[in-house]
């Protein structure tokens, strides 16, 4: 499992997480988290992500049971991630769909998301969901050309700052 692209600057390749990814992963999803939201006015969606990387720092055990954690790689530092997680026997959850700035508009999360939804399809789940922050209208747009469909949401509150899709696989 692994997708080649050549982008306009460098070459990017689509691969499982390794041992040793975790900060680099991490320092990614921070700031892309930080360039949307640094000066959101809710304080909750502005802290919201650093108090939940915990599966990034433990991904190897987090995602080792029908789950994958992938990571865009470009000139050896880590420009996207995205991951599939067990929800129940029959579904699971993309999450950490993130892509650093200076790569964006190359297909790089299309990539990643074609690969997680080959996954999932492989590990036998019939459903995929995801929860998206309604201020990544780029990330909506991708996921409705995807196929994914609106739907209702399965966190409490979760309509306030989030957008919910389901894939049928």
């Amino acid at each position: 499992m692994t997708a080649s692209r050549t982008g306009d600057q460098a070459n990017w390749t689509v691969r499982p997480f390794r041992p040793g990814d975790a900060a680099a992963a991490r320092r990614l999803i921070e700031a892309v988290w930080h360039e949307y939201f640094h000066d959101h006015p809710n304080r909750f969606v502005r802290d919201f992500i650093y108090t939940r990387l915990s599966d990034v720092d433990d991904a190897e055990t987090v995602y080792a049971e029908r789950a994958i954690f992938l990571c865009a790689v470009a000139d050896s530092a880590i420009i996207g991630t995205g991951a599939i997680k067990r929800v129940e026997d029959r579904e699971c959850e993309m999450v950490r769909m993130f892509v650093d700035v200076a790569y964006r508009g190359r297909g790089i999360a299309r990539a990643i998301a074609d690969e997680l939804i080959g996954f999932a399809r492989g590990a036998g789940y019939d459903r995929m969901r995801l929860s998206s922050n309604n201020a990544l209208t780029a990330a909506h747009r991708l996921y409705e050309k995807m196929g994914f469909q609106p739907a209702a949401p399965w966190e409490p509150n979760g309509e306030a700052h989030s957008r919910y899709y389901i894939l049928r696989l």
